[in-house]
């Protein structure tokens, strides 16, 4: 029933590059594991929902290889939701069997009413398995803004090239990224977002932190304008103060002239994460 999400997990294992080993300390991570170990005890989801508990143990598997705390928190993830549809899986096959037995006894009345807890059950489930299987292709998505995951959350980023030459107005040409980043923020309703602009050093500070926060902004009006709450939006200008290579080259300096986009992790502040 849900073999796509165990493809899913196999997925998070490159997306996340958890190739070296690393102190995880992952509180999503050991309750997820919890919940893992709880629910293979449960008679009723190993009856009715066999398929579901393997692929769930086979991530709770891979989740102890994780080894960074973005990995964990990744896996962690993916482990709730699998956790979820097994659940729902055991739940409506176990009504199912109380129907068909409310049928043979002729109790329509109580009969109409666990169908319809049947139908919900089901339609439960299969959100579920929408949802997760809908983060991970957004995941893949965004890979065109150079999407990485990291302690902070998932970071994106913006290139100078996508920005008019020392202005703040965003070029035709981001119009398929913003469009992209904004359909992955309005299914994780949830999940605050911290704008970054950055510089090179070419310049005085002053302008160079006034440049930068005009473009978040610009940024943070593109959501705004698509239908992001304001509420969830953040923005911070840092001028030159954080480059990510030598301002000593051509290349270097354009590398530098960027906008992060920090998507915070599920429960997250936005104090916890600024620079």
């Amino acid at each position: 029933m849900i073999r796509s999400i165990a493809t899913l997990s196999l997925l998070s294992s490159f997306f996340l590059l958890g190739c070296t080993s690393a102190t995880v300390n992952s509180s999503a991570l050991i309750e997820s594991q919890k919940a893992y170990e709880q629910l293979r005890l449960d008679s009723q989801v190993k009856q009715y929902a066999a398929p579901s508990l393997f692929q769930a143990g086979k991530l709770y598997n891979l989740s102890k290889s994780a080894s960074s705390d973005a990995e964990a928190n990744h896996f962690a993830y993916l482990l709730k939701q699998e956790i979820a549809v097994a659940k729902e899986s055991a739940r409506g096959k176990l009504l199912s069997e109380k129907i068909d037995a409310l049928r043979d006894e002729k109790t329509k009345a109580l009969l109409d009413a666990k169908e319809s807890e049947l139908l919900k059950a089901k339609q439960e489930a299969a959100r579920a398995k929408e949802r997760a299987l809908g983060l991970e292709q957004r995941y893949q998505e965004l890979q065109e803004l150079n999407a990485k995951m990291t302690s902070r959350g998932l970071v994106l980023t913006l290139g100078d090239v996508l920005f008019e030459t020392n202005k703040a107005q965003l070029m035709a040409g981001a119009q398929r990224a913003m469009d992209k980043l904004v359909d992955f923020l309005a299914e994780n309703e949830t999940r605050k977002v911290l704008i970054e602009g950055h510089t090179d050093n070419v310049g005085s500070s002053t302008y160079n932190i006034d440049l930068s926060l005009r473009r978040a902004n610009a940024v943070k009006d593109v959501l705004k304008a698509k239908g992001i709450d304001e509420s969830r939006i953040v923005t911070k200008g840092y001028g030159e103060l954080y480059p990510v290579t030598a301002n000593t080259s051509a290349s270097g300096k354009q590398q530098n002239r960027r906008v992060e986009i920090v998507i915070l992790n599920e429960g997250d502040t936005i104090e916890n994460v600024a620079r």
